[in-house]
């Protein structure tokens, strides 16, 4: 038999209802593409992931500046070596007077289309005055040829040809014309001085070798030479008036051809002869002050010289007022008589008389 109280048989105990746990999360490693936390949502379901606004602002600046460099920098550094590049520039009408003052009055101006817009308006140097109300127009004429012939530097009477000529025309007849011109002279060529470079020694040292022969001289660019310019003056007379038009050309007031004609036999001028023919001109055609001849002295020199090619002899003009025989010029006649030429006695220079 059982030692003690016998035992009531145990009530049943109530079984505990378990709770139930939520799911565990589940880590996901770096790097693989599972969603985090942050990504479900409370019911459970995993959220869209949302793109970064910020990483998109660099992406717009850069192709903002790729398409800038493209579309402007790059054509506008390659314009300069596009050798079709051309700027096509219209021709302009030229800009020339519109009015043109003759006297009192305005005569209008030329006006040229564009395709003359070269065309350029120079005004001319021609000058003409007209001298009305003269008693003798022919004389009045002749006095300016004389007035001319004695100016300093001297007109001489040519044809159009500017061929110095040896007659002079009628002043006497109701209607003429003379026309009278002299060379201008040229500017005188600039003399540049070559110096030597500096830290060379004249002559060879002792010792030194034998000098080298120079290196040729290059040949020198050609200088355009100034042209031949004359002043004319022609002088044209009627009754009543004179009509006097100066004017500057291009040309060169030469000397008369030799005259052959009868010219067979001629002997040549001596020295007598070349005093008598400088006596018998006047002081205006020696280019002399004075009326007259008689108040110098005529003095031939021995011997022949050469101007252009032509044997002369010199004849000196002295004068004889205050009895100082004070040296006047020189003057030099052409063996055959046909050329004069005179010798400034300040520069030497000898210039075309006759």
């Amino acid at each position: 038999m059982p030692i003690g109280k016998a035992k009531g048989p145990k009530a049943p105990k109530e079984k505990k209802t378990k709770k139930e746990k939520p799911p565990k999360e589940k880590k996901v490693k770096k790097g693989k593409g599972g969603p985090g936390p942050e990504a479900v949502d409370e019911a459970g379901q995993e959220k869209k992931k949302k793109f970064p606004i910020l990483m998109l602002i660099p992406a717009v600046v850069i192709i903002a500046a790729a398409v800038i460099i493209f579309v402007f920098v790059l054509p506008g550094r390659n314009a300069d070596k596009d050798p079709d590049a051309t700027v096509s520039v219209e021709p302009e009408s030229p800009v020339l007077p519109t009015e043109l003052p003759v006297g009192d009055e305005k005569v209008p101006g030329m006006v040229l289309e564009a395709d003359e817009f070269a065309a350029q308006a120079v005004l001319a140097k021609t000058i003409t005055y007209t001298y009305t109300d003269l008693v003798d127009s022919g004389k009045a004429a002749e006095t300016y040829v004389k007035q001319l012939k004695s100016a300093d530097p001297r007109y001489y009477v040519v044809d159009e040809e500017l061929v110095r000529q040896r007659e002079q025309p009628d002043f006497k007849t109701g209607e003429g014309m003379v026309l009278m011109a002299r060379n201008l002279p040229k500017p005188e060529p600039e003399v540049v001085e070559s110096a030597a470079p500096e830290g060379e020694e004249s002559g060879q040292p002792e010792g030194s070798e034998a000098p080298q022969s120079p290196p040729p001289e290059e040949s020198a660019e050609p200088v355009d030479e100034t042209p031949d310019m004359v002043i004319t003056v022609r002088i044209s007379w009627s009754p009543g008036q004179c009509v006097v038009t100066a004017d500057e050309i291009l040309g060169k007031v030469t000397a008369p051809p030799p005259d052959t004609t009868g010219s067979m036999g001629q002997r040549p001028i001596g020295q007598q002869g070349a005093q008598d023919r400088i006596s018998s001109m006047t002081p205006a055609e020696l280019g002399l002050p004075g009326e007259s001849m008689d108040q110098y002295v005529v003095f031939p020199i021995d011997g022949v010289e050469m101007v252009d090619d032509v044997a002369c002899i010199r004849v000196n003009v002295y004068s004889r007022e205050d009895g100082t025989n004070r040296f006047m010029g020189g003057y030099l006649v052409s063996s055959d008589g046909l050329h004069l030429y005179r010798q400034d006695p300040s520069t030497d220079e000898i210039e075309i008389l006759k």
